[in-house]
C-alpha cells in the first residue's frame, strides 16, 4: 500500500506542536512565561500532543503484523527504559519514569495480543466504549474517578505502570496503562474505520510536514538536548 501521508502530516504537525512546548517549558525556566504557566492553556496543550501521538500510533498499528506490533512495543520501551536511566542518572530533577514512550510501547506490546480478536463489525461500538473508558478514568492516576476520591490504600504498592501510583512517585512524564491505552485503542479502531472509508487511498503529499513525521522518533529522541542548550546558551552565557 503506498504510504499515508496526510498521517505523516499530522505526526508532523504534532512534533511540532511537541518542540513548541517543550522550547516554551525550558524557556519558562529561566523567565516566567505567565501565559504558559495557565493550567488551562498549559493542560489542554499538553493534552492534545500526548492524545495525537497515542492516537497516530494505534492507527498505524492497523499496518503491521502482530509480530511486528510487538517487536515494535518493545523497542520503543526500551528507549523509555533509557530515558529513564538518563534522568536519573544526569538529570534527576527531571526524572522521567514510564513516560510516553513506555505508555506507547506497552500499548503496543497489548494491541499486539489482542488486535486478532476485534470484532470488526463492532468497531463504531468499540471505539465509543473506549474514548468514555479514557475519559472516566482520566483521573485515576490522581486518585481521583468521576469525582470521587479513591482509597489511598489501592496506591500504597505503587503500581504506578498501571495508573496507580503511591504518594511518593514523582515522574516529569507520566503515562500508565489506564487511562493512556484506552486512547491507543481508540486510535486503532479509528484507523480501521478509516481502512473502511479508503482514507489511505487519499494519499495527500510528501511536503516537509511530512517528513518531519516520517522522523518523529529521531526528532523525539533529540529535541530536548538540542533546546535545552539553546535555552542555556541564551539565558546562561550570552
Amino acid at each position: 500500500m503506498k504510504r499515508n501521508y496526510i498521517l505523516d502530516q499530522y505526526r508532523g504537525f504534532t512534533i511540532i506542536s511537541m518542540v513548541l512546548f517543550h522550547l516554551c517549558y525550558d524557556i519558562n525556566i529561566y523567565k516566567n512565561l505567565s501565559w504558559y504557566n495557565n493550567i488551562y492553556i498549559n493542560k489542554i496543550w499538553q493534552l492534545s500532543i500526548a492524545l495525537s501521538f497515542f492516537i497516530i500510533s494505534g492507527i498505524s498499528s492497523n499496518f503491521i503484523s502482530w509480530k511486528k506490533n510487538l517487536k515494535r512495543g518493545i523497542t520503543i520501551s526500551i528507549l523509555g527504559i533509557l530515558i529513564s536511566l538518563i534522568t536519573y542518572f544526569l538529570l534527576p530533577d527531571q526524572l522521567i519514569i514510564f513516560g510516553v514512550l513506555n505508555g506507547l510501547g506497552l500499548s503496543m506490546i497489548l494491541t499486539s495480543f489482542i488486535q486478532k480478536y476485534i470484532k470488526v463489525n463492532k468497531k463504531l461500538f468499540l471505539l465509543l466504549v473506549f474514548i468514555s473508558l479514557f475519559i472516566i478514568s482520566y483521573n485515576i492516576p490522581n486518585q481521583i474517578f468521576l469525582n470521587l476520591k479513591i482509597d489511598s490504600n489501592l496506591y500504597n504498592k505503587n503500581l504506578f505502570f498501571l495508573g496507580f501510583p503511591s504518594n511518593t512517585f514523582h515522574s516529569t512524564d507520566y503515562f500508565p496503562i489506564i487511562p493512556w491505552f484506552f486512547a491507543y485503542i481508540s486510535g486503532y479502531l479509528i484507523g480501521k474505520i478509516l481502512i473502511e472509508k479508503n482514507f489511505y487511498y487519499k494519499y495527500g503529499k510528501n511536503n516537509f510536514l511530512a517528513k518531519i513525521g516520517q522522523n518523529s522518533l529521531k526528532i523525539y529522541l533529540s529535541h530536548q538536548i538540542i533546546l535545552y542548550a539553546f535555552v542555556y546558551f541564551i539565558f546562561e552565557i550570552i
